[in-house]
């Protein structure tokens, strides 16, 4: 099992605010300074006085940093891009908030595997930015958040992070295991959850075929978050699933809020609202 990480704002002031803020990204793909943009835009439809506490991201953030970490990369020839991630390690480009990503499909995983992740004690990959890990649970500002990167693979899941690294498989690292997948069914208290694939029951059909994870349906409803967010197809959608709202996100490049949206979170109610993201009276006017 996994254990709990509480991690605070940067500036260590806990916000005594009822209201937490914070943004869901979805597949960056290595594009940091798009995202960046995306980030600064977005927070002109926070309240008055409020301030983003965290940025959550959905997987296939595509963290490399050079050539050697790209090879680490699943993901067909003409795909391969290197990403610009190195400007955010140099401090270039930053992101106003802390930044928490899980991994899908097509990540560095061998450099994040070195890494285990903020949950088990890893440093920021850049300052302000944090690999989650592979499973389990962070508390953020007070919000609850299990996770589960990766996909599920086709077949049978491997039983432990050991045998994926034995099978020395870039394809296989994509995949979490059995391992994995019972840490974060275990979990009790959850406010939040974070993968990378959908669960199964949206109705969504991709290239013919329904999408969604069973494994991940199955979180929703033994966890009951007050929300779930995921990515991997490229697209935006709310619907619900077994009483809990699902939200996922979509690409790089579909900009606010299909790719880049802001939330709330109640601490009272411990229930999540997306914003609308409207233009004010006073920016119209402009």
């Amino acid at each position: 099992m996994s254990r709990e990480t509480s991690l605070q704002p940067t500036d260590g002031v806990q916000e005594s605010s009822q209201k937490v803020f914070f943004v869901v990204v979805g597949d960056v793909h290595g594009r940091w300074e798009e995202l960046a943009g995306e980030l600064d835009l977005v927070r002109a439809f926070l309240p008055s006085g409020q301030r983003v506490e965290a940025i959550l991201q959905v997987g296939d953030a595509e963290a490399t940093r050079d050539v050697a970490e790209l090879q680490e990369v699943f993901a067909k020839p003409e795909r391969h891009r290197l990403s610009d991630f190195h400007l955010a390690v140099e401090g270039q480009i930053q992101f106003g908030a802390p930044l928490y990503f899980i991994g899908g499909n097509h990540e560095p995983w061998a450099t994040l595997d070195r890494n285990k992740g903020v949950s088990r004690g890893g440093a920021p990959l850049a300052p302000d930015v944090y690999f989650l890990g592979r499973s389990g649970s962070v508390t953020i500002a007070d919000v609850h958040i299990a996770f589960l990167s990766g996909i599920r693979r086709p077949g049978r899941a491997l039983e432990s992070a050991v045998d994926r690294t034995s099978c020395n498989s870039i394809k296989e690292n994509n995949y979490y295991c059995a391992e994995e997948l019972r840490a974060v069914r275990e979990l009790q208290s959850v406010d939040i959850l974070l993968t990378h694939e959908w669960p199964s029951g949206s109705g969504f059909v991709h290239k013919r075929d329904l999408v969604g994870d069973e494994n991940v349906r199955e979180l929703l409803t033994r966890l009951r978050p007050s929300a779930s967010f995921h990515g991997h197809y490229h697209r935006a959608d709310q619907f619900c699933i077994d009483g809990v709202s699902v939200f996922v996100r979509g690409r790089y490049g579909q900009g606010i809020p299909e790719w880049v949206a802001l939330f709330e979170f109640d601490r009272e109610t411990r229930s999540i609202t997306q914003l609308q993201h409207l233009e004010s009276e006073t920016e119209a006017s402009r």
